[in-house]
């Protein structure tokens, strides 16, 4: 229905706190800070409403969303109470091994995984936005293959490859059903500020000889990255920012650890050496420090309504706009300011 966009969400953790918490923020507000774009198409961010939520962990499940995003392990900021939703957390499928051992204290629920397929269908859901957290390959793939079942769009914020997998792309393709991803790049993190330094340094005859960007954070992607996606994360990141410039040179980016009393903040560490006019040397060191969960919901915000646009217009597979805005690991890459023009001219027709 045109004028409303009806979301479900798998992983009820920070990201999707943020997410609802931001909704919630804008509605009441009226203001336009903090936001990419205030209107995307007939969009705004008002017509995103919260139809169906899905978890595994114990202090979730069977909670209204507006209750669950608060619960332990979440450790989201609170900056806008959000009232009940009337939308509880069912239990979503666990596929992939699970570490009672590992830090992030998921409390496994006990319950058999409801029927996704299902429950997209009885919520009417235009888009699934995949927030679980990273490492769930073989959840990430059954979250998209309910989504070709129900007739969904899906968005894939985790690093797993999906939008990248052929045969899910071509899937969805063939299903005239829209698709985005892999791994969100957050409005202020890490890896778009690497990107967008060095394109920046390039566009001013700068030669860049070699950089790094390390990662240190309290929150849940923290703990994911350090014990489930250290490997796979930093291939995404290096790749990406890799593609900022047109030569190649020594560089490393996305090397984390987990720092507990951070809570849901990080610090990264930029470094850059190269040399400008003639031949002159230089150094920089950059320290960013950022709040994890409200980096994404700008860009959340932005990717579900260029979806949606998608879904209005027929458009099936992965989009390209959408993917290259929004993804750290898009099919098709191009430098930011080309990546955000394409964006806008697609969600203005």
């Amino acid at each position: 229905m045109l004028g409303e966009i009806r979301v479900a969400v798998a992983g009820v953790g920070n990201c999707c706190s943020a997410l609802m918490q931001g909704i919630k923020f804008y509605s009441e507000n009226g203001s336009k800070l903090g936001l990419l774009h205030h209107k995307l198409g007939d969009y705004e961010v008002t017509d995103i409403k919260l139809v169906a939520a899905f978890d595994i962990d114990a202090n979730k499940i069977g909670k209204d969303v507006a209750e669950a995003i608060f619960a332990e392990p979440n450790k989201a900021p609170r900056f806008i109470d959000v009232e009940t939703t009337g939308v509880k957390v069912q239990m979503g499928p666990a596929p992939d091994i699970f570490d009672d051992e590992n830090m992030s204290h998921i409390n496994k629920a006990g319950k058999k995984p409801v029927d996704i397929v299902e429950a997209l269908k009885e919520s009417k859901a235009d888009i699934l936005v995949n927030l679980i957290s990273g490492g769930a390959d073989k959840a990430s793939r059954q979250y998209a293959e309910a989504c070709l079942e129900a007739g969904c769009a899906f968005v894939n914020a985790t690093p797993s490859g999906v939008v990248n997998d052929l045969t899910i792309a071509s899937s969805f393709k063939r299903n005239g059903l829209p698709l985005a991803g892999d791994d969100l790049l957050s409005q202020m993190g890490a890896t778009a500020v690497h990107m967008g330094l060095l394109e920046f340094l390039d566009s001013r005859g700068v030669r860049v000889e070699e950089s790094y960007q390390l990662d240190v954070g309290g929150g849940s992607e923290s703990i994911n990255t350090l014990e489930k996606t250290r490997d796979s994360k930093r291939l995404i990141k290096t790749e990406a920012v890799k593609s900022s410039v047109d030569y190649d040179f020594p560089l490393v980016s996305g090397s984390a650890d987990f720092v507990d009393f951070l809570i849901n903040d990080r610090d990264s560490f930029f470094y850059v050496k190269g040399t400008y006019f003639g031949g002159a040397g230089f150094t920089m060191d950059v320290k960013l420090s950022t709040e994890d969960a409200p980096n994404a919901g700008a860009v959340l915000i932005d990717t579900i309504r260029g979806l949606k646009i998608a879904m209005d217009r027929g458009v099936g597979g992965p989009v390209e706009q959408v993917c290259a805005y929004g993804f750290k690991r898009p099919p098709v890459r191009y430098r930011m300011p080309e990546a955000y023009r394409r964006f806008k001219e697609f969600t203005e027709g």
